[in-house]
């Protein structure tokens, strides 16, 4: 067995035994679908526009009290691999941008944090729990989709996003 196999046989027990799961869906393997949303800075930011990079979409509310720990626990990564090519995009499926900019403010967030408020981007990502997280690949590839969170997920998301960004 070759080592990426390995590594990738060896994730997935880790990540079956600690709870985390891959999504339903066809989403791995596939092609990330594309959008534009707003920033709660006020920008427009398309996702085809971070090909070259490692991009991870967190899919999360207000409502979602897991969301809010993983939104936290995140920033860490971002801030560790932002210069190495890793983008971090948060999108909220809140309808009510307040709540969204009063969130982003709270947990401080350093990183892109997005308001689809129609759920059309949700909806292209099958997003059917949350948090929901989508690591896509330099090449826009989505290559897993995580679903839940537990303090802890950090490094599991940590292994992968090194994987990626050295391929």
């Amino acid at each position: 067995m070759n080592d990426r196999l390995a590594a990738r046989a060896l994730l997935v027990i880790v990540l079956t035994v600690t709870g985390a799961r891959y999504a339903a869906g066809d989403l791995p393997g596939s092609s990330a679908p594309d959008f534009v949303l707003k920033s709660v800075s006020g920008e427009n930011l398309r996702l085809s526009e971070y090909r070259g990079r490692v991009v991870m979409l967190s899919f999360w509310a207000s409502w979602c009290g897991e969301c809010r720990s993983q939104l936290e626990g995140l920033a860490t990564l971002y801030e560790r691999y932002g210069s190495a090519g890793f983008e971090l995009l948060t999108v909220s499926l809140d309808r009510d941008r307040d709540q969204v900019a009063d969130i982003a403010s709270a947990v401080k967030a350093e990183y892109p944090v997005l308001h689809d408020a129609a759920g059309d981007v949700g909806r292209s990502y099958e997003v059917s729990s949350m948090p929901l997280v989508v690591l896509i690949d330099r090449d826009g590839v989505v290559r897993d989709v995580f679903e839940g969170y537990r303090r802890g997920h950090e490094e599991h998301y940590l292994a992968r996003v090194r994987e990626l960004l050295n391929e």
